[in-house]
């Protein structure tokens, strides 16, 4: 009697089961995946439901069991594992998630194509393993809209928490949703359709910036070219160079036929000292480039910046002659152009980049006369003379010569200058410094700092202490020592010069207590021992003397072994 207690029980058990199950569910089965993601060390982290609403690997699931992951697998119902590509969209505030799994010829889920009504019966599923179909039968006891025009189901009764993240078909056995939550004695279902919105957005919206944010599985990208180009510059300001070059190889891959992928990723190849591929792409971006002019352009800039900002190593297929080379073809092909204000705005910036190479080749008279050729009628503009007078620098003119094309620029601005004029100014005063014609360095940067409103650096009050000096101006260069310190007190160099400067005027005690104050920043710097042992001679504390000036010498300072000789024969 007992043992066919236990028999009817069984079979009791297996029959609600069948009841529980649609006739569909065998057709949907293979639509249905566990989805695991494991944390950086590779340890499982979650586990959840997911399932496929496109034939090309998209899948969907509940966001949570994504977050915090690096890695994702999809696994099948026969217990193949297959990885996840990328995050396709996700939201934070309605926790879903689309994703891509590496498949072929999955079987998508058919969905509704219009709202479930109330009362409905419909079906939860987890077909995700072979031998256990979990299935739970509701029905649709309320509704309400997302954004106008997605359905919030309500569902009568409240389902194994197990099933969550899980699809849920309505009786034809489409997809009608994903199990989103569970309230007292409701489950609620998000609808199908709202995956629609889960895509990934050159500026994406606050949910979904905190989603995607919180997930550290790789992103796809947007679905045109011309926002994808939009969100890998975006990209571009603050990922690693090697995660940067997994975004422009998904571009390429995805946009093969689109020239600036290849431009950009051959930026991160520089860096990484990738030169061959990096000259490849630059190749394939000519190539595929329409605007051949602007396309040269490109490829001499970037070998321009390669040149001057990572000179080392060398890479011999690329030299300033190379990038003038495309330079040169870029100006003769943009001067085949109709004429219009666009093609001469574009001839004039291809011929200062080529002037600023021919300075960085310190082929100096060629860029002065390349110069001296732009600054000419209505092109006159103070920003070639300045450039002027840089290039007549390193061609090593007179000082009269550097500084005349500043005058020139100077002057053009008319009276009263204005603030853009400051950046002119400071470079002639330093130039006048340089040379040493210090009172009229002194002028310029009063004249700098009064065009600048005074917000000035403490390193502006320093140098002009440092010229006020030489001009002996020693009140004037004491108050800018000082009010340097106001601005940077823990610089020891600005603690030596004020000290220097007191011993000068007789104010010893400042004088010992600004050498203290910088021993106390930085107990390395020699001229603080020095300037201190002197300063205690001239008050007759001559054994504190003898002692800070042996410091010095001990650090190497001649200057002090000089004065110990001097005064402890």
């Amino acid at each position: 009697m007992k043992k066919r207690n236990i028999i009817f029980v069984l079979l009791s058990l297996v029959a609600l089961a069948s009841f529980a199950q649609p006739k569909f569910a065998s057709k949907v089965m293979k639509g249905i995946v566990s989805v695991n993601t494991y944390d950086k060390q590779g340890a499982l982290l979650h586990q959840g439901i997911g399932f496929y609403i496109g034939a090309n690997g998209e899948a969907v699931a509940n966001y949570k069991v994504f977050k915090d992951a690096y890695k994702a697998v999809a696994i099948d119902a026969s217990g193949k594992q297959l990885p996840v590509d990328y995050i396709l969209g996700a939201d934070d505030t309605y926790s879903m998630a689309r994703f891509q799994v590496n498949t072929k010829g999955n079987l998508p889920l058919p969905q509704v194509g219009k709202n479930v009504p109330l009362h409905a019966q419909v079906y939860i599923l987890n077909g995700s393993t072979k031998d256990a179909m979990q299935s739970e039968q509701a029905t649709v006891a309320d509704t309400s809209m997302i954004q106008g025009k997605y359905v919030y189901y309500g569902l009568d009764k409240k389902v194994n928490d197990q099933l969550m993240g899980a699809p849920v078909f309505n009786e034809a056995g489409q997809l009608m949703g994903i199990l989103h939550s569970t309230i007292g004695g409701r489950s609620y279902v998000l609808d199908i359709r709202f995956s629609e919105e889960l895509k990934i957005a050159a500026i994406p919206n606050s949910s979904a910036s905190i989603a995607l944010s919180g997930t550290f599985i790789p992103k796809g990208l947007p679905e045109t070219a011309e926002e994808a180009l939009v969100y890998v510059y975006l990209k571009s300001k603050s990922a690693s160079n090697e995660e940067y070059i997994d975004i422009t190889n998904r571009f390429v891959a995805t946009f093969p036929k689109n020239a600036e992928g290849y431009l950009r990723r051959a930026t991160p190849l520089i860096d990484l000292l990738r030169f061959d591929e990096a000259e490849a792409d630059m190749q394939k971006y000519l190539t595929l480039v329409e605007d051949k002019a602007s396309g040269n352009f490109n490829v001499a800039s970037l070998i321009y910046d390669k040149l001057r900002l990572q000179p080392e190593p060398a890479y011999d297929k690329w030299s300033y002659d190379v990038a003038i080379e495309y330079l040169d073809k870029a100006i003769s092909l943009n001067a085949s152009k109709p004429a219009t204000d666009d093609q001469k705005a574009e001839g004039i910036k291809y011929q200062i980049l080529k002037a600023q190479m021919l300075v960085a080749k310190k082929d100096y008279d060629a860029a002065i006369q390349l110069y001296e050729t732009l600054n000419q009628g209505e092109q006159r503009t103070p920003a070639y003379l300045f450039a002027i007078s840089l290039a007549k620098e390193g061609r090593g003119d007179s000082l009269s010569a550097v500084i005349e094309p500043l005058d020139s620029a100077i002057a053009m601005m008319g009276e009263p200058l204005p603030q853009e004029a400051a950046n002119y100014v400071i470079r002639r005063g330093q130039l006048l410094a340089n040379g040493g014609k210090y009172r009229e360095a002194a002028q310029d940067y009063n004249q700098y700092a009064y065009l600048m409103n005074n917000k000035v650096s403490a390193v502006f009050y320093y140098e002009r202490s440092q010229i006020e000096v030489n001009a002996r101006m020693f009140q004037q260069a004491l108050d800018d020592i000082n009010k340097a310190l106001e601005m940077a007190p823990s610089n020891p160099l600005y603690h030596i010069e004020r000290a220097a400067q007191t011993l000068r005027v007789n104010m010893i005690d400042e004088c010992i207590q600004s050498c203290q104050t910088a021993i106390q920043i930085n107990p390395s710097i020699i001229d603080s021992y020095r300037i201190l042992g002197y300063a205690q001679l001239q008050k007759g504390e001559k054994e504190k003397a003898r002692l800070n000036l042996q410091k010095a010498v001990d650090l190497g300072d001649e200057g002090a072994k000089k004065i110990l000789e001097m005064y402890f024969k």
